[in-house]
């Protein structure tokens, strides 16, 4: 080791200073502050973090005694991250829901030209909207006094849960099992109740569920 790398924060460091450090003897010690390069790989990365020097320098004598700076690694096969595509905007609240004896979820009081109030909330589609849920029926996935956000923008697949609009009026809230055979089969959110297949004819639209939403960003109209 050269003389001006035997010190560490402005103090000369010592032969047993070394010994203790890397957990050798004093002699071995005294070998390295000879000028002798010949340490272990782990023994050179404890003493070059302790002395603030180069661990290659220290195993092998090569190089400089200065650190070299630390470089993140390059990785190449990374996917951009994704664009943040919601924005936070005033959803309206249309209507309520809740389950019915017939096993079905009913949606009532629908009226987009008159809303109860309005969320503060993140969507994709500018005609998104929410509905106030009723009751104890929906527990544990919807709570009393929670609302449900839907983007009628979205596209539906299998497994999502959606609000079906059928052409007779009826609007329900259930999850989409299969389109198949012009036929659409949902599940019965009380298990009592068995599946319901609906013909696809008689269903005006399905539109996306996105989740229930916290009561605290609800804003009145008044």
């Amino acid at each position: 080791m050269q003389e001006e790398q035997k010190r560490r924060n402005g103090k000369r460091v010592t032969k047993a200073e070394l010994a203790r450090v890397a957990g050798v003897s004093d002699t071995a010690a005294g070998n390295w502050l000879k000028g002798d390069h010949g340490m272990a790989a782990v023994t050179a990365r404890a003493l070059g973090a302790y002395l603030k020097v180069d661990p290659l320098w220290l195993e092998t004598g090569e190089g400089s005694p200065i650190p070299r700076p630390m470089t993140a690694p390059v990785v190449d096969d990374l996917d951009d991250a994704p664009d943040i595509v919601r924005a936070r905007q005033r959803i309206p609240i249309v209507g309520r829901v809740q389950a019915g004896d017939d096993g079905l979820l009913h949606i009532d009081d629908f009226n987009v030209a008159h809303p109860d109030g309005y969320l503060e909330w993140y969507a994709t589609c500018s005609d998104a909207y929410a509905l106030r849920v009723r009751g104890e029926s929906m527990s544990p996935r919807y709570l009393p006094g929670e609302f449900v956000g839907v983007d009628p923008c979205g596209e539906v697949l299998p497994s999502d849960e959606v609000i079906v609009l059928l052409k007779d009026g009826r609007r329900m809230l259930k999850r989409l099992l299969w389109v198949r055979d012009d036929q659409a089969c949902f599940e019965s959110v009380n298990k009592d109740f068995p599946n319901i297949v609906i013909d696809c004819a008689d269903i005006e639209k399905m539109h996306l569920v996105l989740g229930h939403i916290p009561k605290i960003v609800f804003r009145s109209t008044h």
